[in-house]
């Protein structure tokens, strides 16, 4: 297991997002709590809101100017849920697909309060650090503006059925139907969000503390409309 595995972490904690769950349990969640150990209990996605899908694909575009508010964590509980988040606990499958099942992709939450991790199991935050790295991952201005960055994190020895030589590739699509998910999600929200693959490569990895085995796929920032 690597330092990002989560998969085994907290098991019976996954959210009871079953068929017939009603719109108001949902919507009842607490607020966030900071727990000890660095923990963010997030509320339970909202399964109630959103436009229909053929109008999110007709808004789906790519934005590169956020606005400074942050999102509140209702909202980005929706947006991690809609991302990759566990839609059938009972298999603990995900809402993006992924090569054989593997679930290689791990996603790092940058804010001005540090770097998180999104343990979609409990659906909750991880805290990596407390560093504000946001100006550090991409190679445009723009990225550090946003009030949320993800990072897609692929673990490649997950995907221990693939050759070597093909694992960079998975890697890469997982990540993209990620990415997809949370635009559609943005277009949905009238959020702003773009993909980013001109990242700083040359330090990124070792500043989120990854392994040999590690590498990071894209980055995305999302926020309000700037």
């Amino acid at each position: 297991m690597t330092s990002w595995d989560r998969r085994t972490v907290l098991k019976g904690l996954a959210l009871p997002l079953v068929a017939g769950a009603s719109a108001a349990g949902i919507a009842a969640a607490p607020a966030r709590a900071v727990e000890e150990g660095g923990r963010i209990a997030l509320p339970q996605p909202r399964l109630d809101r959103g436009v229909p899908l053929m109008q999110a694909i007709a808004r789906r575009r790519s934005t590169r100017v956020f606005g400074a508010e942050p999102l509140d964590d209702a909202l980005l509980s929706d947006c991690l849920f809609a991302a990759f988040g566990i839609n059938r606990p009972q298999t603990e499958g995900r809402t993006a697909p992924s090569w054989r099942t593997s679930y290689g992709t791990d996603i790092l939450v940058a804010r001005a309060d540090g770097v998180w991790f999104y343990d979609a199991e409990a659906h909750a935050l991880e805290r990596r650090m407390e560093d504000d790295i946001r100006s550090e991952i991409g190679n445009q201005a723009f990225v550090g503006t946003a009030p949320v960055v993800l990072i897609y994190v692929a673990d490649l020895d997950r995907m221990h059925e693939a050759p070597d030589e093909t694992r960079r590739h998975y890697a890469a699509v997982d990540a993209a139907f990620v990415s997809q998910n949370v635009y559609l999600f943005a277009a949905s929200e009238d959020l702003a969000t773009v993909v980013i693959g001109n990242l700083q490569g040359e330090t990124l990895p070792a500043r989120l503390g990854l392994g040999e085995r590690e590498m990071v796929a894209f980055a995305q920032p999302i926020g309000h409309r700037g």
